[in-house]
This record gives C-alpha cells, structure tokens and sequence, in this order.
C-alpha cells in the first residue's frame, strides 16, 4: 500500500512539472524576440494564466505568433486580444516591453490595481482598450506619450484622480473613453488639443468646476458625454447638441 501511494505521489508530481514550463522556456522561441516572449509570460504569469477560459499555445508552443490572442507581424508581437477570457491579477511592467505592439485589448475580465506607467513607452500603440475591469488608481501620465493612439477605452474601472494634462499630447487620438469610474477634478484645458478627436466621453465621474473653452476647438467631435457629474458646471450649447453615445466605427469596441 505504502508503496503504491508514493508511486501515485510520483505520477502527481510529474504530471504538474510536464504541464509547467521549463526554465529558459523562452530561448527555445522561433518567431519573436526572447525579450518579447519574457514580457509574455510575465503577463501570463501575473494574471492567472492557468485560470484562463483559453490559453492554447501559452508557454507550450515554441511559436508565440499561434499563442491565443497574440498576433505578429515582422518577426514581432503587435497585437495581445484577450476579452472575456476571466483574466485576473494586474498587469505586469513587462507589458512595456512589447515595443512594436500596436493593440492591446483585454476588456471585461477581472484586472485589478494599477495601470503601469510602463506602457507610456509603447510608441507604435494605437489601441488600449481595458473596459469593464477593475483597474484603480491614478491615470498615468506616461499615457501622454503615446503619440500613435487613436483609442484610449478605460471606461468601467475604478480609476480615481485627475485626468491628465498630459493627455492633450495625445495628437492622433480619435476616442477618449473614461466613462463610470471615480475621476475627479476639472477637465484639462488641454484636451482642446486633440484636432483629431471625435468622440469624449466623461461621464459618471466625480469631475467638477467649468468646461474649458478650448474644447470648442474640437470641430471635429460627433460625440460627447459628461453626465452624471454633479460638480461639474452647465454644457456649453455646442456640446449638449452632440450625441452622447457612440455612432463611429473605431468605438466598436463595447455597447454605449
């Protein structure tokens, strides 16, 4: 008896060492940079990637580019799509050192804590969609520098603070999405900077003082939305005019 029990304990154990990636799993990578992979399997590792509704390929297939949610172009992680995939924990600094990603896309699942300020160095991101997590704490100013993004989606969380000056920087930005969170204080004058915006959308904070005029400066905008906070001072006519929910393709990513 006694010997069949460490026999079975034997099994056990091995079978939870062959599902585990071995050390150095990263050198033996084809189709990407090792750093890439590392940066990879830090996020694997830090959101409870063995709770992932699906994870085929993850840390068990040498070729990153098939990995779920990872797409590649020129030897190169660009995109990491992952919604509705039940992942938890908080995003790892490591996440900024995936230089050519251009999507990152995780919303509704169950992300906590803090957004790094590391993903300020993505300069090729164009999309940063994190809705209906959990995400606290401050917006990092280091978002300012993503001089590519077009959508900035944080809408559902729990983020607290102010909304960044730094975000006027945000030259190609189309859609600003900070909806139902704790954001608090005035909206930056500096918004009024982004020519390229078209739709805002701030409500459900705790915002407060006066609308900036520079925001009539954004002629381009078809959709705005401030409501649901009570401290913040009366519309001006020419964007209560505006629809409050969405109408253009590129804020396909959730429902109003």
């Amino acid at each position: 008896m006694t010997r069949r029990i460490l026999s079975l304990l034997f099994v056990s154990v091995w079978l939870l060492g062959a599902c585990a990636p071995p050390a150095g799993f990263c050198n033996s990578v084809t189709d990407v940079p090792v750093h890439e992979c590392q940066a990879l399997s830090a996020f694997y590792n830090a959101t409870n990637g063995p709770g992932w509704k699906d994870r085929r390929g993850w840390l068990s297939s040498p070729r990153v580019c098939q990995w779920f949610g990872v797409s590649c172009a020129g030897g190169h992680v660009t995109g990491l799509s992952m919604n509705y995939v039940d992942i938890a924990g908080e995003l790892p600094p490591d996440l900024g050192e995936l230089s050519q990603l251009e999507t990152l896309s995780l919303y509704y699942n169950h992300l906590a804590g803090p957004i790094p300020p590391e993903l300020g160095r993505l300069a090729n991101l164009e999309q940063l969609i994190l809705h209906n997590n959990r995400l606290s704490g401050d917006l990092p100013r280091e978002l300012g520098k993503l001089s590519n993004l077009q959508v900035l989606d944080l809408d559902s969380n729990e983020l607290s603070g102010p909304i960044p000056a730094e975000f006027g920087d945000l030259s190609s930005l189309e859609g600003l999405k900070l909806r139902d969170n704790q954001l608090s204080g005035p909206i930056p004058a500096e918004l009024g900077r982004l020519t390229s915006l078209r739709g805002l959308y701030l409500s459900n904070n705790d915002l407060s003082g006066a609308i900036p005029d520079e925001l009539a400066n954004l002629t381009g905008l078809i959709n705005f939305s401030a409501n649901g906070n009570p401290q913040l001072e009366s519309i001006p006519a020419y964007l209560a005019k505006l629809p409050r929910e969405r109408v253009p393709s590129w804020a396909d990513s959730n429902a109003p």
